[in-house]
């Protein structure tokens, strides 16, 4: 069994309320995620904060996964895309009303 045929059996595990399967799967795809984040966000503590939110998108999202044998790269997807949401945010944020007037 190949590493996409495992992932894709650990993905099922997981839908099934198997949490030790969920741990496995981040454990092996966690670091790239992390390493994306921080590439990113150019910032160490947002990236792990980025990289948990993303975790914690994938965990809810689990059942709406097509393609289970691609979770590495589902899970670095939803990370870059809290990423991008939170570079949109800042730059919200630095023209909002309160900030322009302390």
């Amino acid at each position: 069994m190949d590493r996409d045929e495992q992932d894709a059996a650990l993905v099922e595990a997981a839908r099934d309320g198997d949490r030790a399967a969920f741990a496995t799967l981040l454990a092996r795809h966690q670091s790239l995620l992390l390493a994306m984040c921080r590439r990113a966000l150019e910032d160490g503590d947002r990236a792990e904060d980025a990289a948990q939110e993303a975790i914690l998108q994938a965990l809810l999202s689990l059942d709406r996964l097509r393609q289970p044998e691609r979770f590495g790269s589902w899970l670095v997807g939803i990370g870059l895309n809290v990423c991008r949401r939170w570079h949109r945010d800042q730059g919200r944020d630095a023209w909002s009303w309160e900030a322009m007037h302390g």
